[in-house]
């Protein structure tokens, strides 16, 4: 498929259709930063009380918060699957090799 103004601005003969729509990323975290993330401890959600597993599995957005030395730190933010509610947000703690609950 070819839209109009891929063929209305000429585009077609110095480009593909890929290159004149842009690249948007081949997965989810290139185009939304979405990984898949599970749970490193056990927790409680601080809205409904729930208890959510060590194991349990997230899509989570993925996001740079700081660095600590040259070791990038990571916030993973999701949701609760019991109330949908309140957000968990899961930072990496490379001082101490492990994660800390920032919120939820």
């Amino acid at each position: 498929y070819a839209p109009p103004s891929y063929l209305d601005s000429g585009a077609y003969k110095k480009q593909s259709v890929s290159k004149f729509a842009g690249s948007k990323g081949h997965n989810q975290y290139l185009t939304r930063s979405v990984v898949r993330f599970e749970l490193p401890y056990d927790g409680f959600c601080g809205g409904c009380g729930c208890h959510v597993g060590k194991g349990t599995r997230f899509n989570a957005h993925k996001a740079h918060v700081g660095d600590y030395h040259s070791t990038k730190i990571w916030e993973f933010t999701t949701k609760c699957r019991g109330c949908a509610e309140v957000t968990f947000k899961i930072r990496t703690d490379p001082a101490a090799r492990g994660f800390d609950y920032v919120v939820g």
